[in-house]
């Protein structure tokens, strides 16, 4: 609309006011704006209809002012709006939100006003203005459930803390379950009179280890199938960059069981360390219940994956050599020693990584560019004797390095490693698991259930 349009929309109102006063008495705008605010504030949020007939019925107490006016109208409404609002002694958020839905309802209002609108038309409705008033409330009830999550929070932690239990209000859709729990603890309790439900480590252990692999169960089958096709992608890679140089066997190992050793250790090294690791966090609703420990659910967790891995090499091996692809171990003893003992130091750094997590979340994303960097000097792509003399130390720093020569040794006869060191991998991995329990001693009592 163009200025001179404006201005003869304004000579128009002000002859249809008559010389009258635009404004009524103050008396008069006082109680048409108490009685449109009174049922306002009866209510935590307002919807878009009942705020939009409130205004304007403060509107047309003044029908014809102009924007100054307008502008008086609309900050007495609000005054009246929070004194009122403070009278009942409504939480202070509460005000806020009535602040923001009349400046919503207000500027909408105003700029139909400057289209020349007519909004005491009937049926007239603001563009958009239901959407922004629902965009408030979507955003108030966000805050108000993140004040009662963290106010929930903390009340677990001083609980924890205090060595008392923290009572869970049970939710409707829940009280059946509970029901039902209740009569079959009842009934188990009566079978076994005045005797006490025994809870050693070794019977919690093997509870919530069958209760982490009917989740690994659950998944789905794309991704059990990863399970077997990670090994084998990485292997082929391996194998490849061999083969196409020509070479079939290193240093008496054929290159694709030389390859499907280091893929497939590797990948259930990996795995263990993030699937323990997360595991302290993502299951950290087993701490509910009173004999189960953060420990017990990493170590479960890591159990889990390591034998998984265990079915996998029994799998590629048993059917490789079927099928002519990879040769059996010359020693199965010192092979699976060496590989349960790749699966230990794994399970110790993802409990490690998991007390770091604890303190600080982040901390996780850059778990995996620190297992990028040890896997480029642990072995899997090749061996030290490979290399030139002086390059050997820079990769024999590695545990992990010795570890996985040590378990090639094992399982070739025509290769034995001059380089790798049985001590050194022993007392790092006892250093790891030192560490490991020393760490998670630390930040136990950080560690609360969801």
């Amino acid at each position: 609309m163009r200025n001179e349009e404006r201005i003869n929309l304004w000579r128009a109102r002000r002859q249809a006011g008559g010389g009258e006063p635009t404004l009524s008495s103050a008396e008069r705008r006082k109680g048409v704006i108490a009685a449109a605010v009174d049922p306002l504030v009866r209510r935590a949020s307002l919807s878009a209809d009942e705020l939009l007939e409130k205004l304007l019925a403060v509107m047309q107490a003044a029908p014809n002012a102009n924007r100054a006016e307008r502008r008086e109208l609309y900050d007495a409404l609000a005054i009246e709006l929070d004194s009122a609002a403070e009278a009942r002694a409504l939480p202070r958020e509460i005000v806020e939100l009535h602040g923001r839905q009349l400046r919503i309802a207000v500027r909408l209002l105003e700029s139909d006003l400057r289209e020349g609108k007519d909004i005491f038309a009937p049926g007239y409705r603001p563009d958009g203005l239901e959407e922004a008033i629902q965009r408030l409330k979507q955003s108030h009830h966000r805050q108000q459930r993140r004040a009662k999550d963290e106010a929930t929070r903390i009340a677990r932690r001083q609980a924890a803390l205090a060595g008392e239990a923290f009572p869970v209000a049970v939710q409707p859709e829940e009280e059946f379950d509970l029901a039902e729990i209740r009569y079959r603890l009842t009934a188990l309790s009566a079978r076994r009179p005045g005797q006490p439900v025994r809870t050693s480590g070794l019977r919690v252990f093997a509870a919530v280890f069958r209760y982490l692999f009917r989740l690994l169960r659950a998944e789905s089958r794309i991704a059990l199938l990863w399970v077997f096709l990670g090994p084998a992608v990485l292997l082929s890679m391996i194998s490849l960059l061999y083969i196409l140089n020509g070479s079939h066997y290193i240093l008496g190992m054929d290159v694709p069981t030389f390859s499907m050793l280091g893929a497939t250790t590797w990948i259930m090294f990996r795995n263990i360390i993030f699937r323990t690791s997360t595991a302290l966090h993502s299951q950290r609703a087993l701490l509910n219940l009173q004999p189960v420990g953060s420990l017990t659910i990493g170590l479960a967790q890591g159990s889990l994956y390591f034998l998984t891995y265990v079915a996998v090499f029994m799998v590629l091996i048993f059917g490789g050599h079927s099928v002519g692809a990879f040769s059996l171990p010359a020693d199965w003893l010192g092979f699976v020693g060496w590989l349960t003992a790749v699966g230990v130091a794994g399970m110790s750094i993802g409990v490690l990584f998991g007390a770091a997590a604890i303190v600080w979340p982040y901390f996780l994303r850059f778990a995996p560019m620190i297992e990028r960097g040890l896997e480029m000097f642990s072995g899997v792509f090749f061996v030290s004797e490979q290399l030139p003399e002086e390059y050997r130390p820079y990769m024999l720093w590695s545990p992990f390095a010795h570890a996985l020569q040590l378990m090639r040794s094992a399982y070739f006869t025509g290769y034995d490693s001059h380089d790798a060191s049985p001590q050194y991998f022993l007392l790092c991995l006892g250093i790891l698991v030192v560490a490991a329990l020393l760490a998670h001693r630390a930040v136990r009592s950080h560690s609360q259930p969801m």
